[in-house]
C-alpha cells in the first residue's frame, strides 16, 4: 500500500528545499547567503502609522508575534533610525515599545525582524513595519505597511495560529486591503537581486504573491479603491466590501463550504480554501477558490500597479509594465467557464471545518 505524502514531516527533514541561494539568477550568481525563503505571509495596508494609538497597535501586533516567533529571531534592520545603528542583532536590540515610545511622529517607521543565520539571509520568520511620517500623512493619501510571515512548516503544525494573528492585527489597525498567502520572502537588503528569483516562481506557482508592499504602497496607481490581488486571507474594507457589492451578495457567490467570513471592524477577511494553496492540478495551475474569489472581486481590482520589481541589468525576468498587469490577471477567467470552476470546487477542494477555520466566522 502506497504510503500517504506527510508534508510537514518531509519539511522537518529538509527545511532547506525551501531556501533559494542569492542572486541565483542574476548574471553573476550565485553567492553564499539565501537569496529568498518560501513562506506564508501577511501583508495589511493601513493609515495613521504617526499616531501614538496605532505605533501602540503595531507593538500588539509584535508582542503577539513574539509569542511564535523570539526564539528564531535573530536580526533587526531599520532605514534611518533617529537613534542607534541600522543593523542590530536581535538579542541586544531594545524593545520594539521602547524604541517607538523614542520616535518624534516625523520618524520614519522602519523595523525588519529577520530569523535568518546571516544579517543578509532571507528568513521565513519574519515581521516588517513601514509606517509613514506625519508630515507625509497630513498631506494625504499616506499608506503604511505591516508584514509578518511563518515557515510553512509551522503552518502545517499550527494550522489556525497564522489565520488568528492575521484577524487580530487587522482588528487592531483596521487596513484599507491587504491579503495573506504564499510568498516568498526576499533578502531585506539585496531584494533587488533576487526579485528574478520571485518573478520566475511566480510563472510557475499562481498562488504566490509578489512585489514588495512598502513600495507599492504609495505610488499613483495604488491610490484608488481597489485591491492588488486575491489569496488564501483577502481584506476588504467597508467602502471596497460596497463597491464589491456588500457581503450578502458575495456570500451568495461563495460556498459557505469552501469561504469563511471573518469581521475585523472595518470590514471583512475573506478566507479562500481550507489552506493556502501554491497551485492548482496538472491540468490548470491556478488554485480553485482563487480563480472563484478572484471573480466576484475582479470589478475593484487594480488594473496596473506600473511595476512590481525594478528594472532589468542584464535581460532577467522581472514583472514591470505589461507582464506586472498579467500577474495582476493570473486568476481571470472568462464568465462561462465559472459553472465549471464551481463544480471542481465542490468535488475536488477539501472543505472547510473546525480544524481549518477560527469559531466567529461569520
Amino acid at each position: 500500500m502506497e504510503q500517504e505524502f506527510n508534508l510537514a514531516e518531509e519539511l522537518a527533514k529538509q527545511p532547506h528545499l525551501l531556501e533559494v541561494p542569492g542572486n541565483l539568477l542574476m548574471k553573476d550568481g550565485p553567492e553564499d547567503y539565501i537569496g529568498a525563503v518560501l513562506c506564508l505571509r501577511g501583508t495589511l495596508y493601513f493609515k495613521e502609522a504617526h499616531t501614538p494609538l496605532v505605533r501602540e497597535a503595531l507593538c500588539q501586533c509584535f508582542d503577539e508575534f513574539k509569542r511564535l516567533a523570539e526564539p528564531y529571531l535573530t536580526w533587526l534592520w531599520r532605514e534611518e533610525p533617529p537613534q542607534g545603528k541600522p543593523l542590530t542583532a536581535y538579542r541586544d536590540s531594545k524593545s520594539l515599545r521602547e524604541m517607538v515610545r523614542a520616535m518624534d511622529e516625523d520618524d520614519h517607521l522602519s523595523f525588519y525582524y529577520t530569523s535568518g543565520k546571516q544579517s543578509n539571509d532571507a528568513s521565513a520568520w519574519y515581521f516588517d513595519v513601514f509606517g509613514m511620517r506625519g508630515w507625509e500623512a497630513k498631506m494625504g493619501d499616506e499608506l503604511s505597511v505591516l508584514e509578518f510571515s511563518v515557515p510553512l512548516l509551522y503552518q502545517e503544525q499550527n494550522p489556525l495560529s497564522f489565520l488568528r494573528l492575521f484577524l487580530d492585527s487587522a482588528r487592531r489597525l483596521a487596513p484599507e486591503q491587504g491579503y495573506a498567502g504564499n510568498a516568498f520572502n526576499l533578502s531585506v537588503t539585496n531584494r533587488d537581486d533576487n526579485e528574478p528569483t520571485e518573478a520566475f516562481m511566480a510563472a510557475r506557482m499562481p498562488g504566490l504573491d509578489v512585489g514588495t508592499a512598502g513600495l507599492l504602497a504609495n505610488i499613483p496607481e495604488f491610490k484608488p479603491t481597489r485591491i492588488k490581488t486575491v489569496s488564501w486571507l483577502t481584506v476588504l474594507d467597508q467602502e471596497r466590501l460596497d463597491l464589491a457589492g456588500g457581503l450578502d451578495a458575495l456570500r451568495a457567490q461563495l460556498p459557505a463550504s469552501h469561504f469563511a467570513f471573518y469581521d475585523y471592524g472595518a470590514g471583512v477577511v475573506i478566507q479562500a480554501g481550507a489552506y493556502p494553496y501554491l497551485g492548482g492540478d496538472a491540468e490548470d495551475s491556478r488554485p480553485v477558490p482563487y480563480v472563484l474569489l478572484n471573480h466576484v472581486l475582479k470589478g475593484i481590482r487594480y488594473e496596473t500597479v506600473g511595476s512590481l520589481h525594478g528594472g532589468s541589468h542584464d535581460g532577467e525576468l522581472r514583472l514591470v509594465g505589461w507582464s506586472a498587469d498579467q500577474w495582476l490577471k493570473r486568476l481571470d477567467v472568462d464568465e462561462r467557464e465559472i459553472a465549471g470552476w464551481r463544480a471542481r470546487l465542490l468535488a475536488d477542494e477539501p472543505s472547510l471545518d473546525a480544524a481549518s477555520t477560527l469559531v466567529e466566522r461569520l
